[in-house]
């Protein structure tokens, strides 16, 4: 496949000039004139390296870079910055606002790409390092039914591979899941058949006749749609089965738990490297929070792994305000998620969860943002 680079530019000369070279040396081009074209290109489908103008029209380039390394998956980007702009001080100043190379202009094509060729060759040993970095199980459980935790788990794994990620969503409801709705998939194996083999027997050629794929990269292991008569449940030993077999082949696990005090729940507990604890922002939901904090210490799971996330269900204006929430649970609160109903319903409707509708709305800003703090 060949790499993407998006060019940012407002010169039409240079545009074409640089635009022929790189097509002719195997390369993607996408081009933006100004700074918003930029970064709404970058976000839709991140590329492997950008070429950033500095004088361009509104926004400058220096603005457009730090922008850039604010957006999840674009942190680690390549970025040439490409100037009429020598002195030493537009130097340091774009290489603090995030740039990793600076061109003069004029730059002959042969230049700019030996200069691509190379950070290219650096970012590709990176990413390498990076997939095969130890996996991360972040496990999702509701502090009662009915609070939004499966969506909030299906839009953070979306997030997640989305970002380059090679993330796996485990939808442990052994009475029925809705992750797969969520998304669009009717799964043809679930769970419940996985479980019907030993769990001394997974291995990775059984899960992956499980596994549902997405169209962003995710991977689904789904619950069965309704509860089954003839199930026997999920063991502790399933669990780490699947766990120990899922952590070799993706670097980020997300656990979708139903919220019940079951050996099966604290298995997988017991292996997250981190727990969203979701709850509503209402004075009984927080009560029921705080137990459940309580509880998770008691059985030994360390507070600092335990992020509170507090959803606004009521509509308008949340009775709390997140410093008020953190009072009442005596812990930080991660997030406090905006109330968008209406949002929310579409995405159920059309099968297609927020994470997935660009429509840059609070709440996938939100997600974004819930998604950088938990992975």
């Amino acid at each position: 496949m060949a790499y993407r680079i998006l060019l940012v530019d407002d010169d039409p000369v240079l545009l074409k000039t640089l635009g022929l070279a790189f097509h002719r040396a195997g390369y993607e081009v996408v081009v933006a004139l100004d700074g918003p074209d930029a970064l709404r290109k970058a976000e839709e489908k991140p590329p492997d390296l950008i070429i950033l103008d500095i004088m361009l029209p509104g926004m400058d380039g220096f603005e457009v870079c730090r922008r850039l390394r604010q957006m999840s998956g674009i942190e680690h980007v390549p970025i040439i910055m490409l100037s009429a702009l020598g002195r030493v001080e537009d130097k340091l100043t774009g290489f603090a606002a995030g740039a990793d190379d600076y061109l003069v202009k004029p730059v002959t094509p042969q230049e700019m790409l030996t200069r691509v060729q190379v950070l290219l060759t650096r970012s590709a040993r990176w990413m390498e390092v990076k997939r095969h970095a130890q996996s991360y199980i972040l496990a999702f459980i509701g502090v009662k039914g009915g609070v939004g935790t499966t969506t909030l788990a299906v839009n953070v794994a979306l997030i997640a591979a989305r970002n380059g990620q090679r993330t796996v969503l485990i939808d442990l409801h052994p009475e029925g899941g809705l992750a797969a709705v969520q998304m669009g998939q009717v799964p043809r194996a679930t769970l419940e058949d996985l479980v019907q083999h030993p769990a001394d027997s997974i291995d990775e050629k059984l899960l992956e006749k499980h596994l549902l794929p997405h169209r962003t990269g995710l991977r689904i292991l789904p619950a069965p749609l309704m509860p089954q008569k003839t199930s026997n449940g999920v063991s502790p030993q399933h669990v780490q089965a699947i766990l120990s077999q899922l952590t070799q082949r993706a670097n980020r696990v997300i656990v979708d738990l139903p919220a019940l005090l079951s050996p099966m729940t604290w298995a997988a507990l017991q292996h997250a490297d981190r727990i969203a604890l979701v709850t509503e922002a209402d004075s009984i939901a927080i009560g029921a929070a705080r137990r459940w904090l309580e509880l998770l210490e008691a059985e030994g799971i360390v507070r600092s792994i335990v992020y509170v996330v507090a959803i606004n269900r009521i509509g308008g204006t949340t009775p709390y305000t997140k410093l008020q929430l953190e009072e009442m649970l005596g812990c930080e609160v991660a997030a406090l998620i905006a109330h968008a109903p209406e949002q929310c319903l579409l995405a159920n409707k059309n099968g297609a969860p927020v994470a997935l509708q660009k429509r840059d709305t609070v709440l996938e800003q939100q997600l974004r943002e819930l998604t950088k703090t938990l992975l």
